[in-house]
Formats: C-alpha cells, structure tokens, sequence
C-alpha cells in the first residue's frame, strides 16, 4: 500500500467515526422525542396574531456534507520525514564506503571480515527496515532497506572489487541477487522507489566490476535479463520511472559495453526486442516520453549498427534488417487503431514509420538503390492504400500516395516524376470523388504542389541544353501538368464531401487553377524566347513581351467573365510587368523594328484592357 493510500485510510477512518457521533445524537434526540410524546398534553392555549416570520438563518453544514480539510503543506514535517531521511542514508552509505577504505589502507580488519560486516550489516538494516514497514512506517522502512541493499552492494563489490577475494562474474552475479531481493521487497510492498533502488544498482554492477576479459555477450545477455524483465514488473506495478529507467539503462549501457557486437544480427535484435517493449507497453501506458524517446534512441542505434555491417556476409546483414521490419510492423499494427492516431506523438511515429524503415534498407544495401529502388516503397505504398481503401483511413490513403511518389520519384527521371506526380494527383482526387474515400482530395493537392517546383526546378536544370523545343520531355511534362491541374480544378467539388478534410481543401479549386495558370505563364515564358531565340536573338525577347502581354490580357478576360477582382488584378500585375520590361530592356536592347512591335503589342493590349474596365464601368452607371 502506498503514503496515498494510508492517507486516504486515515481519512476514511476519520469521517466514520464523525458519522458514529452524528448517528449518536440522532438516537439520543429520538428517545427523547419518544419520551416527551408519552407525556399528558397540555391544554392548547389560544393561537398568537400573526406577525411576518423572520427569515431564518442558514443551518450550518451537517458534518456529513463535508469532508476535513487537507493539512497545509508543512515543511517543517516535510524536512523530518523526508528530507532528513534521504540524508541519513546517503551519509551512512558514505560512511560505510569510506570505512571499508580506511581499513584497506590501515590494515585493521581482515578484507573477509571487513567484506562480512558490510553485508551482514546490509541485510541486519534491512530487515529492520522490514519491520518498520509492518509498523506502519512505510516511507522510513523503504528507506532502510534500501540503505541495507546499498550496503550489501558496497559488500559484495570490495569482495570482488579491490580484495579480490571472490571472481569477478561470481561479483556480479551476487550483485545481481542483491537487486532482485530488494526488487521482489518493492515489488512485496509496492514501493517504486525501491525498484529504482535495485535497478540502479544491477546497472552499475558490471561498471564498477568490469571482467579483465570483455565479454560483450554476456555483457548483452545480463542487460536483457535485467532491462527487459524490470520494464515487464514495471508495466504490471505501473510504475513509470522506474520502466524509464530500466530502457535507458537498456540502451545506453549496451553502446558503452558491447559497441562491437551491436553491429551485427544479435545487437540489432537486442535493440529490437527493447523497442517491441517498449511499443508494447506504451500501448497500453500512456506514456509518451518512453514511446517516442525510446524508439527514436533504438532506430538510431539500429541506423549505425547497420552502417557498421554494410561490408559484411549479406545473410546476417539481411537478418540484421529483419528486427527494423519486427519494429516497423509492430508499429503499423498498432497504427490501425484510428483514435491513437489524434495524439501527437503517435501521428509523429505514424509519419516517420515507414521513411525510417526505408532509410534503414538503404543503409543496408546502397546497391539496392541502383538495382529496384522503387520496389520497398511501392510495397509500402501498396499497404498504406489498402488498410486506407478497405477501412476508409484518411491517414493511411494519404500516407499510400505519398509513398506511391517516393516509389515514383526513386524510379524515374525528372520528367518522368512530374507526370507521374501529375496521375497520382488524379488517382487521388478520383478515388474520394468516385470512390468515396476520405483523404483522396488532400493527397492530390500535396501532389500537384510537390510537382510544380520539380517541373521548373530539378526537371528544368536537367534539361539538355540541345533539347527539342515544344516537344521533348521537359515540354511532355509541361503539358501533362498542366493539363492534369486543369482537370483537377474542374472536377475538384464533384462528388461527395468529407468533413475529415475540408478544412484542408477548402479552396483546393482555387489554388489548382493557380497552379495551372502559373504553369502556363511560367512554361510559356521558357519555351517561347527558346524557340524564336534559335531564329534570331532579338526575336526571343520581343515574344517573350507579347507573350506576357498576351497572357496578361487572358487573365483580366477571364476575372471580368468569372468576377472575380483577385484574377483582374493578376492580370494587371502581369501587364506591368510587361510594360517594365518593354521599357527597361527592350527600348534600349532591340533594334528598332523589334522595339515597334513591342510598344505596339503593349499599346493594343493597354487599349483593349482599357476600353473593357471602361465598358465595365458604363454598364455599372445604366444599372
């Protein structure tokens, strides 16, 4: 029973007998009541005038409404019972450290016999402590038997340590037994800070007794034993600092012992099976410090254990690669459940999931890359869609489509992965419109964002310089995004709307026609001074003026016919842009017959702009 809930005993014990008083009374008033009704009754006497009753006072709280206020916080009381027990047992461990020392060095008592008084000592205060705990004084008990432990521990290391007199695994394995009585003590009267105790204590054993050969095995074996099996009882006894520290224990003593043997497939699968607790516990724990702090600690470790046997026998470097698979479908497994998925920390793990996983293969096998490298994802993309498809899971479609681009992206080239990009963004939209599936619509307009800077960023840079103009892979690209935005916007409020993304795609048409729209102006900007460029230099940026001008025109055309003030006025920003140019450049670069044609083109499209906000103006008088 823990400090909380003698506590609240001790209340209960309180209110009860409050409630004994009160049940008293209320005899003792009714006999009365007994009494006086067996009595002759008096004469009646005459009924008094009648006079306004005064309103009367509130009765005061029954003790039963009510329970007795808290103590204050005394920290006085605090310093006594807690503060001054913690000192005591530090000091007494120091002293006994210290004693064991000086006799060392004076030669005073025999090592046997200064090893025997610390233990017997040890297990003599700790069986005090016992007893204490059965008195009722739980907190001072626990502590004196940990103050026990400690100086059986201190014991058993100088035996084995500086005297010499026991073999250094026989040490800690007696270090070992040390714990887990103090472990099965907490465990007996549900004290964690006895557990943390005695796991604090297994964990330095075979720091302070180092074996003068290293045996990174048993080094992994002893960690496992007491990491794994201490983070079970904490997970039955739902005790969280101690499971903290039993995992990072686990895994950051196992670097410092046994560096070497992590790289291979027993340390993957010994980080493995700490990160499968963990995800196990904290499924059922929520405690989202160990789930995201220990996962993320054991894909690193993983991540540079199998940077370690990249050149190693392929077999165990695939059997190494095996436990990042048994994390990940673990974590996948438990990602089915939607409601974890509104937490955080569980969508940051949901995101990470699989690019880790990937991240880890490549790590495994960099010729992978050159060999399938669209394979793993487009396996993980044909999963992802599935459980989305099947169970109508915006998170898992959306995160299917984006390793669908992955798989797309890692395949083919630049070109390529903007058309690619281009049909995903359609398959998406399709699959909420036609086929009800929530998540489609946000898949496709990250897709179709995504393909707009690799068209006229990484497709364009790597474009021949000697290319076909309007009909090599660049301008194929150009075309199928353009026309795919176009199709997108149209059929982008078709069909049912799901609530779930909404306020995701609420102006998804809007921002799709702007892409298309900049596709055009942007790609028409290349393509044409190119192609008249070939011919004649100047001719290059004379189109390049009407173009703009050209395009300017278009957009004010469709903001007059769609009303819509925001398109006019992109249209207009586009038009002074034209002119700045014609100005800036074209009057002082071009020859004369170009620099006619382009004031002419920037006086016809100025008109014609001109006359419609005009005519626009006129009708809004005659209305």
């Amino acid at each position: 029973m823990s400090d909380e809930q003698h506590d609240a005993l001790q209340r209960l014990e309180r209110r009860v007998e409050v409630l004994e008083q009160v049940v008293r009374r209320l005899l003792a008033s009714g006999a009365a009541a007994e009494r006086i009704a067996a009595a002759p009754a008096p004469p009646p006497l005459p009924a008094p005038p009648r006079r306004a009753q005064p309103t009367p006072d509130p009765a005061p709280e029954s003790p039963l409404s009510s329970s007795p206020p808290p103590p204050a916080a005394d920290f006085e009381q605090w310093f006594g019972q807690r503060g001054l027990l913690v000192v005591g047992v530090l000091a007494l461990l120091t002293a006994a450290g210290f004693f064991l020392k000086y006799a060392f060095d004076r030669g005073w008592i025999a090592p046997v016999v200064r090893s025997l008084l610390a233990i017997v000592a040890g297990i003599a205060l700790g069986a005090w402590g016992e007893a204490r705990i059965r008195g009722g004084l739980r907190r001072y008990g626990a502590a004196m038997i940990g103050a026990g432990g400690g100086l059986a521990y201190l014991g058993l290391w100088a035996a084995a340590g500086p005297y010499g007199l026991l073999e250094r695994r026989i040490g800690v394995l007696l270090l070992a037994a040390c714990t887990i009585v103090v472990t099965l003590l907490a465990l007996r009267h549900e004290i964690e800070g006895l557990a943390i105790w005695a796991l604090a204590g297994a964990y330095l054993a075979p720091i302070l007794l180092p074996p003068p050969t290293p045996n990174p095995e048993a080094f992994l074996g002893y960690l496992e034993v007491i990491g794994l099996g201490t983070g079970l009882l904490a997970y039955t006894m739902s005790w969280r600092r101690a499971f903290d520290l039993a995992l990072a224990g686990y895994f950051l003593l196992a670097p410092a012992g046994a560096a070497r043997l992590l790289s291979s497939a027993v340390g993957c699968w010994f980080l493995a099976a700490g990160a499968l607790l963990t995800l196990h516990v904290t499924r059922r724990r929520a405690w989202p410090e160990a789930r995201v702090g220990f996962l993320v600690l054991a894909w690193v470790l993983l991540a540079v254990a199998i940077a370690g046997m990249s050149d190693g026998p392929e077999p165990r470097l695939w059997l190494a690669v095996a436990a990042a698979f048994a994390i990940a479908a673990l974590l996948w497994w438990q990602e089915l459940d939607l409601n974890r998925l509104r937490a955080p920390d569980e969508a940051l793990l949901f995101v990470v999931n699989p690019f880790v996983l990937l991240g880890l293969v490549a790590m495994a096998d960099p010729k992978l890359l050159d060999r399938e490298p669209a394979l793993l994802p487009g396996l993980l993309a044909a999963v992802y869609l599935g459980v989305g498809w099947a169970r109508r899971a915006t998170p898992h479609l959306v995160m299917g489509f984006a390793l669908a681009a992955w798989a797309v992206a890692a395949q083919g080239s630049p070109p390529t992965v903007v058309v690619g990009w281009t049909a995903l963004a359609l398959a998406g939209l399709a699959a909420e419109q036609l086929g009800g599936r929530p998540g489609g619509r946000l898949a496709a307009l990250g897709l179709a964002l995504l393909a707009f800077p690799c068209l006229f960023g990484v497709a364009l840079w790597s474009r021949p310089s000697d290319a076909t103009t309007f009909s090599d892979a660049w301008a194929l690209a150009l075309y199928g995004y353009v026309a795919g935005t176009a199709l997108a916007a149209r059929r982008w409020n078709a069909g049912v709307k799901h609530p779930g993304t909404a306020r995701w795609t609420a102006r998804g048409e809007e921002l799709l026609w702007v892409l298309c729209g900049a596709a055009v102006f942007a790609g028409g900007s290349v393509e044409l001074p190119r192609y008249f460029g070939e011919r004649a230099p100047l001719a290059g940026d004379l189109a390049l003026s009407v173009f703009w001008l050209v395009y300017a025109a278009a957009i004010v055309r469709i903001g007059f016919q769609r009303d819509r003030k925001d398109v006019r006025s992109a249209g207009l920003a586009v038009a002074a842009g034209a002119g700045l140019k014609i100005v800036l450049y074209d009057l002082s670069n071009l020859e004369a017959l170009y620099r006619i044609a382009s004031f002419f083109a920037l006086a016809l499209i100025a008109l014609a702009v001109a006359y419609a906000y005009n005519r626009r103006a006129a009708s809004s008088r005659d209305v």
